[in-house]
């Protein structure tokens, strides 16, 4: 191939690695979301806003989700 003519606009390092970036927030996202769903509140509302804040904030949130906002274990269910 001539030199020349082969100019692309994003390498091909930086397509693969935007889109691992990118399958990774999906993937975390909706985890955080199923967990969310999952999760058995005794506060009003709080599916409602633990998901809009994951939405809302795509990383930050599923991760603050992931991290800090999860139930105890000794208090989910055990099925």
């Amino acid at each position: 191939m001539n030199e020349s003519t082969h100019n692309p606009t994003v390498s091909l390092w930086a397509d693969i690695t935007f889109t691992v970036f990118v399958v990774a927030w999906i993937l975390i996202t909706i985890s955080a979301l199923v967990a969310i769903v999952r999760t058995d509140f005794d506060r009003s509302g709080a599916k409602f806003w633990w998901s809009a804040l994951v939405i809302a904030v795509p990383v930050l949130g599923a991760l603050v989700w992931l991290l800090f906002g999860r139930p105890p274990r000794d208090s989910r269910s055990r099925t």
